[in-house]
């Protein structure tokens, strides 16, 4: 999650001629106790959270007489508006063409 590399360490054991008896292999666990808390939180955050707007449910579902006002404000999309035209543009006085939903549009940048 933070780029953390767990800790892994091998012990051997020799007998008395030098010979290798045994090999045991520790490896820290892939999350500590404060990785799993940080994930318990931000759950709990997310979780608090309105599925809609993603401001926090106390405040967007709050009742209309105490809670605050909100404005409803809009910008376009300037990439999706050039798509939507020229959809319209080659569809204009023609007959539809039955796989258009089908189609994949994507907007570039031009230099001006």
């Amino acid at each position: 999650m933070d780029g953390r590399e767990p800790v892994e360490v091998t012990e051997h054991q020799y007998d008395d001629a030098g010979r290798l008896v045994r090999s045991v292999t520790t490896r820290e666990p892939e999350f500590t106790d404060q990785d799993r808390g940080e994930l318990i939180a931000l759950a709990v955050y997310r979780e608090g959270l309105c599925p809609l707007c993603g401001r926090p449910l106390d405040v967007c579902t709050s009742h209309e007489d105490t809670g605050p006002e909100f404005a409803a404000t809009w910008t376009a999309c300037r990439a999706t508006l050039a798509i939507l035209e020229k959809q319209r543009a080659i569809s204009d006085g023609k007959k539809p063409k039955p796989n258009a939903p089908a189609y994949l549009w994507a907007a570039t940048i031009r230099k001006r």
